[in-house]
């Protein structure tokens, strides 16, 4: 990566990092970018050059983190369905307060964007899937593949909205 190359990269980090703190912190509507430019540091016209409508910048926020299926893969370790679970449960919470901004983002801004449900939906679908080939992988699974899907929709489910 060029100099440039890396300099425009840093700029567009600083750009999604600062977003994601506002649109946390005050909301995607009470968030202006000109207000994003200048707490992160570039000319206003660099938020734009990144992303070509503040919604672009939204979804980039939502869209550019570990997929579930990245995340939950590491969870594969042991063998029986005990294991497996705590696993799971565990490396989901981990990731979910390490992402707590974005969750808050992608709850309050998906009533309003349909883009953000769609993602949102879609993370969902991917980690129930995930959680249940995880566990299917277990040496000791004797359920129905379709009860482990459901259980696992409940999983994440539960934490998903930290119960």
């Amino acid at each position: 990566m060029t100099t440039h190359a890396a300099a425009a990269s840093t700029k567009r980090q600083a750009i999604i990092e600062t977003a994601e703190r506002l649109f946390a912190e005050c909301g995607y509507d009470a968030t202006s970018t000109a207000r994003i430019a200048h707490e992160a540091g570039v000319p206003s016209g660099l938020v734009f050059y990144h992303f070509a409508t503040k919604t672009d910048l939204l979804l980039s926020i939502v869209r550019e983190r570990p997929t579930p299926r990245e995340v939950l893969r590491t969870a594969a370790r042991g063998h029986t369905v005990h294991q497996r679970l705590r696993a799971v449960v565990t490396v989901m919470a981990e990731e979910l307060e390490r992402n707590r901004s974005v969750r808050l983002i992608v709850f309050r801004e998906a009533q309003a964007r349909p883009e953000i449900a769609t993602r949102a939906a879609e993370m969902f679908t991917e980690a129930a899937a995930t959680v249940a080939e995880v566990l299917n992988g277990a040496d000791d699974i004797v359920a129905d593949p379709a009860r482990v899907r459901t259980a696992a929709e409940l999983i994440v489910s539960s934490v998903f909205l930290d119960i």
